[in-house]
């Protein structure tokens, strides 16, 4: 009888030595989770006219407008492309002028 206890203890305790494993593996979702329910960085950018004459940028899909020497501050999505789509003297019209990320958050930038 000692011997069939033994057995049955033994089967168990392997049986849940491997399943565990396997279970955690099959659980595991946290990265979907975290990008479903994660907030996404928003950087504060301040763009300032300096060439002049109004013009106008594309920050993603948003169309942006600069009046000559006034400042715009926007915040943006992490990753976001600012493009210029008015040309000036030192910029041509579709040129990227900045992306979005971490290290300009705050930061001002002058448009000649």
């Amino acid at each position: 009888m000692n011997y069939r206890k033994f057995v049955a203890a033994t089967v168990v305790a392997a049986s849940s030595l491997l399943a565990s494993p396997a279970v955690h593996a099959a659980t595991s979702v946290n990265s979907p989770v975290m990008a479903m329910f994660g907030k996404t960085k928003t950087i504060k950018i301040t763009f300032m006219n300096d060439s002049g004459a109004p013009m106008e940028v594309k920050a993603g899909e948003e169309l942006i407008k600069l009046d000559a020497g006034k400042p715009v501050t926007v915040n943006l999505p992490a990753g976001t492309r600012v493009v210029s789509t008015t040309e000036t003297s030192t910029q041509k019209a579709g040129a990227v002028i900045a992306e979005a990320n971490s290290s300009i958050n705050g930061a001002t930038i002058h448009i000649k």
